[in-house]
């Protein structure tokens, strides 16, 4: 077989637009049919009372969790009171139910639903989670607790709610406290104490907290719909650092077997999320039992009546079955996270939280030096669009650091062109030794080697260039595809970097993106430009560039800035090296 260069780039462009076409375009599917929710954000549900006679199994701690039982996909009813607002200031305001419904919602100060326009009504601000599938709420089914409906509000402050509950034979009580979390940011802490207020030992079979639940991020306009990034679920796992992720269609076809296993896996975090935004909560004194996961039921968005999504919905299971003697009382106390997916924020909890973003991702691997790399490029864009205006301040950004990275392997593809102009040259020659050793194709290979040795050039001096800026390339589209700094960031005509540049639609269901229109032109252009051994491997680099407009078609615009920026400082290169290479020339 002949591994020349095109080849070798064949070979590598392919599994690159393998990983990229398998990760990033396939479409969300929708979880298994079940009864409507409601809309994103604002619904109404059915009251669906979460009471059960408790079981008496055995009080060992590592005792299974069996989860065919439990009605995760039941909403929570309507809370009976007012909500309590909990105010982080400059960050979040939680709402929660003193009624034990836990966090209903949190509204984000600094993020709104859609990008503001000159002109139009202020959008509104991001709400994650509705009561129907609450944040941080005690289930009551199967812990046994059989709760009255009522609740007291014992402590009520701006940053703090407590508020206390008894069981309906008046033998348990339970203490649930909210409050802000102030060493953290978007952070909270939640604490349930169960006392036993009887006169003999009370079994609780296991404690369960809701995790939350949430839809993908969509937009009701066509043009910013975010409706190709569904929503996910992941859990760390305590003392490994592997992380089990699950999708809408995953979670709606999980088996009973699969449950039961995760039910019983020691979990150091959980999280539900959406694109830019999740619901995170851990343990602070011993790792959480397991969890309970499920895909809940789908909603209906109003204004995009093409999309069907569902979400993610998880449990956290606090303990296993524990006995409480005759006036002892048990607390488990977990922290929580509900903003955006700030890359350092999640990072900087030392607890394996930002692997949800795949940061670290390279081909089908996730290396750490990835996400360092990940980190650097999204620390230079940060430093550097703050240098520009605000409304062009992240396209820059990415021009300017497209630049350094082209003038980083400088060296390397000036090398690599000369190298490519040398073989070109040497094709009359290269065909003449084909023609001669057709039949000793050993001979034919050691001739053309000594060939190439003799006139200094490298058989695959035009890969190296490619090669090395494949790792670059993984951690531009792993920032460019998770950075919520990118979120409404516009350039030019581009509404969002975080999104395709769709200015119209033409007809009604085919977009017109420029920019994927410009990176396939410049990249025919280089293609024209730049030597060619022979015009069977020409045809297929140009194939190559149709190929890759049409997988770029629909990638964030950030992207396709960057490979548009990348084409023609590649072209400006050519032209320079060929006027160098002109006056090395004799006259």
């Amino acid at each position: 077989m002949k591994y020349d260069k095109v080849t070798i780039i064949g070979v590598t462009a392919c599994v690159l637009a393998f990983f990229l076409m398998a990760y990033f375009l396939p479409r969300p599917t929708r979880p298994a049919p079940q009864p409507d929710a409601g809309e994103q954000q604002v619904g109404t549900t059915t009251p669906a009372p979460e009471t059960t006679t408790p079981a008496a199994p055995a009080p060992t701690p590592a005792a299974p969790v069996a989860p065919a039982p439990l009605s995760l996909r039941e909403p929570w009813p309507a809370p009976s009171q007012p909500p309590v607002a909990l105010v982080r200031p400059d960050e979040a305001v939680a709402m929660v139910a003193p009624d034990g419904g836990g966090i209903a919602e949190v509204v984000l100060d600094h993020y709104v639903q859609d990008k503001p326009q000159r002109g139009k009504t202020p959008p509104e601000k991001v709400v994650l989670g509705h009561y129907d599938y609450p944040f941080l709420a005690l289930v009551q089914d199967p812990a046994g607790l059989n709760l009255d409906s009522g609740a007291t509000v014992t402590s009520q402050t701006e940053t703090e709610l407590t508020i206390t509950r008894q069981s309906t034979d008046k033998r348990l009580q339970v203490t649930e406290t909210w409050a802000t979390f102030p060493e953290g940011t978007y952070e909270w802490r939640y604490t349930v104490t169960v006392s036993n207020l009887g006169d003999s030992s009370q079994l609780l079979p296991g404690l369960r907290l809701e995790a939350g639940a949430l839809p993908p991020s969509v937009s009701p306009n066509r043009k910013a719909s975010r409706g190709e990034a569904a929503g996910g679920a992941a859990i760390g796992l305590f003392n490994e650092s592997k992380t089990h992720s699950f999708d809408l269609k995953s979670l709606s076809k999980l088996s009973l077997e699969k449950q039961s296993e995760l039910a019983m896996l020691p979990t150091q975090w959980t999280a539900v999320h959406s694109k830019y935004f999740l619901f995170a909560l851990w343990s602070f004194d011993q790792p959480l039992v397991g969890v309970d996961a499920s895909a809940v039921p789908s909603i209906h968005q109003e204004g995009v009546p093409t999309h069907e999504y569902g979400r993610c919905r998880l449990r956290a299971i606090l303990s296993g079955p524990v006995t409480l003697p005759p006036g002892e009382s048990k607390t488990w106390t977990v922290g929580a996270y509900a903003g955006p997916k700030n890359y350092h924020r999640l990072h900087g909890m030392k607890n394996g939280l930002d692997t949800i973003m795949d940061m670290n991702r390279f081909f089908f691997w996730r290396p750490a030096w990835m996400g360092f790399l990940s980190r650097v490029l999204l620390d230079g864009m940060v430093w550097i669009s703050g240098l520009f205006p605000a409304s062009i301040g992240w396209g820059m950004g990415i021009i300017c650091l497209t630049l350094l990275v082209k003038l980083l392997f400088w060296p390397l593809s000036h090398k690599s062109t000369v190298s490519m102009r040398r073989m070109q040259a040497l094709q009359p020659q290269l065909k003449e030794l084909r023609e001669k050793y057709k039949d000793d194709p050993t001979k034919m290979y050691r001739k053309q080697q000594e060939l190439f040795k003799e006139h200094k050039v490298s058989q695959f001096g035009g890969c190296l260039p490619m090669l090395f800026q494949i790792p670059v390339f993984f951690a531009l589209f792993n920032t460019f595809r998770n950075a919520v700094e990118l979120r409404h960031a516009g350039f030019l005509w581009a509404f969002d970097l975080s999104m395709p540049d769709t200015l119209a639609f033409s007809p009604s269901f085919l977009p017109i993106r420029p920019l994927a229109l410009l990176m396939g032109a410049t990249m025919y252009w280089q293609q024209k430009i730049t030597p060619s051994p022979d015009p069977q491997q020409a045809k297929m680099m140009n194939m190559m560039t149709v190929f890759f407009m049409v997988l770029f078609y629909g990638m964030p615009s950030a992207l396709t800035l960057y490979m548009t920026v990348n084409y023609v400082l590649g072209i400006l290169q050519t032209i320079i090296t060929r006027k160098l290479e002109a006056r090395k020339q004799p006259a």
